[in-house]
């Protein structure tokens, strides 16, 4: 089989196969001779029809078999021969007539890896905050403790100080809603209303009742989550559903009750473990804008059909979803409908990162051994409660191990970026990049 491959733009390629004419007969007397042992026609013994007979009869689907069959071995030849990285599914765009004695030519439509260069992925400047804990997040721990060890009565009249109420809530900034929530609970002269500090915070809850409404208005933080909303004004609309008064053991009872020394041990306690958890929050945020600075400074041309089936991937998934949950299968066609066709530039920006990241490992030879692979399935099975033994049978049977050792990779890579980048202080205001290197910071 004679093979050339030619570069169509992009990651596009086409596979031009010639193959001549005593291979052709071959495998047409091949698939005839394997349905006449099949198969019995009326006056001949089974395997002794005739090729006339089995011609009229099978032509079609011998021919079908014979094309596919030699278009998966030009497919498997061009992938040896020119070192092809196929993307998807091989397209048949064109086959002559598959006859005896008659070679054929077949051309072939694929898709293939990009071809790019890295940019430069170490020393990257990125802003990356400091952790710190706010007294309002330990106080909402605390009191969540109290609240399973206690008792919320509803009460006639005014809210106090150190009461509750039950309301359903929503924050906006201009037209858009930026957080919701259904009977919310909220400490009475605490200062916080959704995690938010208004002006007069602790007054601001005071005194309402039962079925009241309030508009509370503020300016949000210069640190707030949404980079994009900081210290813009917002509104806290409310409507109150039930005054309520605590009935239990005080943070002090439970801090004895859980092993502290008093209240102020506990709560140091909640700071360290809440430290960590935002160390590592802020850790992957640092990595996933490292790898998405690397992916924007990447050249790159995408595989155009490879990303619109991804995405039909992606939308039949979402509607599977749909269907487990029990939704209407109206509501099921209408999403269908709405979305056909939606989703190729968000699956491209997922296909160039994860390009990016494995040719990121590939340079720096960055792989994942069975030892690593073991004591993953050793940490999910402690999670789960089941043997190592068993979760690894589990994940060799459903195939999850290579998405494990690729997710173990991919998180290889996204550490080397957090830790060869410069950070930059986002609170200096004079752009002074900090010398140290996440590298020199402790893990």
């Amino acid at each position: 089989m004679q093979i050339t491959v030619e570069d169509a733009g992009g990651c596009k390629r086409i596979i031009k196969a010639e193959v001549p004419a005593d291979v052709v007969t071959s495998k047409l007397n091949d698939g005839y001779r394997d349905i006449n042992k099949q198969v019995q026609f009326p006056g001949f013994r089974k395997g002794k029809a005739p090729r006339n007979v089995l011609e009229k009869r099978f032509g079609k689907e011998v021919s079908d078999d014979v094309r596919q069959t030699l278009a998966d071995e030009a497919v498997k030849e061009a992938v040896d021969e020119h070192a092809l990285k196929l993307l998807g599914t091989v397209e048949v765009v064109e086959v002559s007539d598959i006859k005896a004695n008659n070679p054929v030519q077949l051309t072939l439509e694929a898709e293939v890896y990009p071809e790019f260069e890295l940019p430069e992925y170490k020393g990257l400047e990125l802003e990356r905050p400091v952790a710190k804990v706010e007294e309002q997040e330990i106080h909402a721990q605390l009191r969540g403790a109290q609240m399973n060890k206690g008792d919320l009565k509803s009460q006639e009249g005014a809210s106090k100080k150190g009461q509750f109420i039950r309301a359903s809530l929503k924050v906006t900034v201009d037209d858009e809603e930026i957080f919701s929530q259904d009977r919310g609970l909220l400490e009475v002269g605490f200062g916080w209303v959704a995690g938010l500090k208004p002006a007069k915070a602790e007054e601001q809850l005071v005194g309402l009742k039962k079925d009241e409404h309030k508009e509370i208005k503020l300016k949000l933080p210069k640190d707030f989550e949404r980079e994009d909303l900081r210290g813009k004004d917002a509104v806290i609309d409310l409507t109150v559903d039930d005054v309520l008064e605590y009935e239990g053991p005080s943070i002090d009872d439970l801090a004895k009750e859980n092993g502290f020394e008093d209240e102020a041990a506990w709560r140091e306690e909640i700071r360290g473990e809440l430290l960590k958890k935002k160390e590592a929050d802020l850790d992957r945020a640092t990595e996933e804008k490292a790898l998405g600075k690397v992916a924007d400074n990447t050249e790159m041309q995408l595989p155009e059909k490879f990303s619109e089936r991804k995405a039909a991937e992606l939308v039949q998934q979402q509607a599977y979803r749909m269907y487990q949950q029990g939704m209407p299968e109206e509501s099921i066609r209408e999403f269908l409908d709405k979305n056909r066709g939606q989703g190729v530039d968000e699956v491209k920006s997922m296909l160039k990162r994860a390009f990016v990241t494995d040719a990121i490992a590939r340079k720096e030879r960055l792989v994942v051994t069975e030892e690593e692979i073991q004591r993953e399935v050793q940490r999910l099975a402690q999670m789960v409660g089941r043997t190592a033994d068993e979760v690894y049978a589990q994940f060799q049977q459903n195939g999850t191990i290579s998405g494990m050792r690729e997710e173990l990779k991919t998180s290889k890579v996204l550490k080397l970026l957090r830790q060869k980048a410069k950070y930059v202080d986002p609170g200096a205001g004079t752009g002074k990049k900090a010398e140290k290197k996440a590298e020199d910071k402790a893990e």
